[in-house]
């Protein structure tokens, strides 16, 4: 009977704690969900942290659906672009080195993050063909910015109508970057069906890398992008009504700026593509008379050139018309040579203002070219393919472009001869009459007439003051670049002194600026961050260091911003920033000659 009880007894408290446990699971799961739904909204603060940066550093994890983020907020991106600890300023130098933007604030954003309608409001309402052709589209990248090219391709399908896309090309151009190999590769594979990625083995440059892409794809229409670009809602569409209705016109969109230095978006204005004698792209305002027509009924208008980044071309016509010159070099004038190509041989080149698309204008290319002076050679073969007696303006400004080799010219010529083109003064009257009042002064050299403007400009030398070891007396370290004394946007840090190594000599001048090796001066720019790093010497206040006393220390004083260098810490690789004057043993320095 004891045993019997003491059973039941067992049983009904292992009764009892399962219901408990049951009970309580379903407070907390009624609990959860409350604060799941109060949450949600609050995307912001997941863009803040991107997922990249998070749960083991997982670096292909940025994706997140921004749906409830309806609103694009410049505030929002100011608040990214603070520059608050040693990591974002690295990201941030890094990022201008590597890319020529600011890919800290790139790097927090999702890739689907919220964009402002630029379009006229007259194309909201547009209707287009439900029978448009299907597109390829190919992107070509040589070490570009993870955060941006993925950004390219989620926007570019998630904002346009699935039927319409047949796939994406990418082509990776021998980038060396470790994130743009098998990471991408797995990226792609799990996340990116439609995206079809190839790795050359050795570098094309853009123009055969797109040879290649388009040799790749099966799509009615070739679409190219560039690799940093942001689609916006109903991008495509237009494009392909344009080529649908005419396949011999080739098809640009509205290149809106997306801020390299912020990350805002901003609105172009309506203009069209020009070229000077020099062989340039340009961009020209549209007549008065033009824009209020294209403001009022925003339709496709006519363009003598094209930038060539971003362009929507029918897949036959494209091979038709004798694709790219193969024997062009890297980059650099093969838009115009597509431009006058495409009008001189029956086609039409129209920019689409109700499709627009956000684009990285960069100051520089963050990369040299495999072949020096390709763009010289390329634009040597345009001018002797298409310009006919034209070509003379040319030389005019660039007169040693005469004796450069540009290859042979034979294909292209037969080309223009099959095609049954017109002659470049019959483009330039009926589609580009505006350049006929711009023809260079024949009776003067414009470049390279006088011996005294081909003198080589001499670094200034300024006087040097001291030199020797910078020594952190607070913790008897000494200040060294993170990476060498040639690296720009290096961070500064301590180390274990080395009184005869060149990476550690400071060089102090007559100009009140310190040379690390005597090459790149100490700088501190507060807009860009407060760590104190390696930059051009350029005579500048945010260089210039003056030593003041502070009770018994000796600290150095920048003039521009009225603070003084100061370390975070007193270990090996501690780094230097500024901060308010004081007489804290940490911004006690030394020049140990």
């Amino acid at each position: 009977m004891v045993r019997i009880k003491r059973t039941k007894l067992i049983f009904g408290m292992g009764a009892f704690c399962i219901v408990f446990w049951l009970f309580l699971y379903w407070k907390v799961s009624e609990v959860y969900s409350s604060h799941k739904q109060r949450l949600a909204p609050r995307t912001k603060v997941l863009d803040s942290l991107p997922k990249e940066f998070a749960a083991g550093g997982s670096d292909w994890n940025a994706f997140h659906d921004e749906s409830n983020d309806s609103e694009y907020d410049p505030e929002y991106l100011n608040e990214l672009a603070k520059i608050n600890t040693a990591e974002d300023q690295r990201r941030y130098s890094e990022g201008y080195h590597n890319y020529a933007f600011n890919e800290m604030i790139s790097g927090k954003l999702s890739y689907l993050r919220p964009l402002p309608d630029r379009r006229n409001p007259n194309c909201y309402d547009k209707s287009y063909p439900s029978n448009l052709p299907h597109a390829s589209i190919i992107i070509c990248f040589y070490n570009e910015a993870k955060s941006v090219l993925l950004r390219t391709i989620h926007t570019a399908l998630d904002r346009s109508p699935s039927k319409l896309i047949h796939e994406i090309i990418l082509i990776d151009d021998a980038s060396d970057m470790k994130h743009l190999k098998s990471e991408l590769d797995d990226y792609i594979r799990q996340h990116l069906p439609k995206v079809k990625l190839f790795h050359s083995k050795e570098r094309l440059g853009l123009i055969r890398a797109r040879m290649l892409g388009a040799s790749k794809a099966t799509g009615q229409v070739l679409l190219f992008l560039d690799s940093h670009c942001e689609m916006t809602n109903r991008w495509l569409e237009p494009l392909l009504t344009v080529i649908h209705k005419d396949p011999q016109t080739l098809a640009v969109p509205i290149m809106d700026i997306i801020n390299r230095d912020t990350f805002k978006y901003e609105a172009s204005s309506l203009v069209k593509g020009g070229f000077s004698w020099g062989m340039h792209y340009q961009w020209e305002p549209l007549s008065k008379e033009q824009a209020d027509k294209v403001q009022k009924s925003p339709d496709p208008y006519e363009t003598p050139t094209m930038a060539g980044g971003l362009f929507a071309i029918d897949r036959k016509y494209f091979y038709e018309m004798g694709e790219y010159d193969k024997d062009m070099d890297v980059w650099g004038g093969e838009n115009l040579e597509l431009s006058f190509r495409t009008w001189q041989c029956g086609g039409r080149i129209v920019i689409v203002p109700c499709s627009r698309v956000g684009h990285i204008f960069r100051n520089r290319r963050p990369y040299g070219s495999p072949i020096p002076n390709s763009f010289t050679k390329n634009t040597l073969r345009v001018v002797n393919v298409w310009m006919d007696s034209f070509k003379k303006y040319y030389f005019q400004i660039n007169p040693k472009a005469k004796h450069i080799e540009y290859g042979d010219i034979s294909e292209r010529l037969a080309l223009r001869k099959r095609l049954n083109c017109w002659s470049f003064e019959h483009y330039l009257k009926t589609v580009y009459p505006e350049i006929l009042h711009k023809f260079p002064d024949m009776s003067k050299s414009l470049h390279g007439g006088h011996k005294e403007e081909e003198k080589k400009i001499i670094p200034e030398k300024v006087p040097i003051r001291a030199k020797g070891v910078l020594k952190h007396k607070g913790s008897g370290l000494c200040v060294e670049s993170e990476k060498t004394v040639f690296d720009k946007r290096a961070l500064l840090r301590l180390a274990t002194c080395n009184m005869v190594a060149s990476e550690q000599t400071w060089y102090e001048t007559e100009r009140k600026d310190f040379r690390l090796g005597n090459i790149l001066c100490m700088d501190v720019n507060l807009k860009e961050g407060a760590y104190a790093r390696l930059m051009k010497c350029n005579g500048q206040s945010t260089q210039s260091w003056m030593w003041t006393k502070q009770d018994s220390f000796n600290t150095l004083f920048n003039t521009d911003t009225q603070k003084c260098l100061v370390s975070t810490g007193v270990e090996p690789g501690a780094l230097l920033k500024l901060m308010t004057c004081s007489n804290s043993p940490l911004m006690d320095f030394e020049l140990i000659r």
